[in-house]
């Protein structure tokens, strides 16, 4: 369980690391990225099938969408621990940066093994001088109970931020960067609410 929890946390850390980057040769990449990441976001935002809730410091909203509705009753706070499996994938496509849309930056299933054991406080948090800043996934889990399983869309103010972060991932995903201005899609279950 250790291991995993130390992958786990490891991966959200390196996902959102800051790498640094020319500015001028990215400027444009960057921008053509941001608008097609913010149409992907749209059409989600625009899809009844989708609900929406914001961010506890109303820096923006979340989407989602019930998969599988659990039967745990036991609230998931900020200080919580919880075991989950999780998937990531990029909302949109980009030649430059060799980026497909659905592909997957993340993973940690049933068949990678036990489930990952999560401090939701500390998915925003500095460690060894790596950032992780996963404010839409902890403002999801505080609304999530054991059993349930959601798809989240996250937008890059409640993600990866305006910085480019590597991504460093588990299971047999690959390893990829996350651009600057990245919406990105989790699939998260809860498996079990710790404390």
């Amino acid at each position: 369980m250790k291991k995993n929890v130390f992958c786990l946390i490891t991966v959200f850390a390196v996902l959102f690391a800051a790498v640094s980057c020319d500015k001028k040769d990215d400027d444009k990449t960057d921008q053509v990225w941001k608008l097609a990441n913010e149409q992907a976001f749209n059409a989600v935002k625009n899809n009844p099938a989708y609900a929406e809730f914001k961010s506890p410091g109303n820096e923006g909203s979340i989407y989602y969408r019930v998969l599988k509705k659990g039967t745990g009753t036991k609230q998931i706070f900020y200080t919580s621990t919880a075991t989950v499996y999780s998937k990531g994938w990029f909302a949109a496509d980009s030649k430059e940066y060799g980026i497909t849309k659905g592909m997957v930056f993340q993973k940690w299933l049933a068949e990678d093994g036990i489930p990952a054991e999560l401090k939701v406080s500390e998915l925003v948090s500095k460690k060894n001088g790596l950032t992780v800043s996963l404010k839409g996934i902890q403002a999801a889990l505080q609304k999530m109970t054991q059993g349930d399983k959601w798809e989240i869309w996250v937008p890059y103010q409640l993600g990866g931020g305006k910085s480019r972060a590597s991504a460093l991932t588990i299971g047999s995903a690959p390893l990829h960067l996350i651009p600057a201005y990245s919406t990105l899609v989790f699939e998260i279950e809860v498996v079990e609410v710790i404390q």
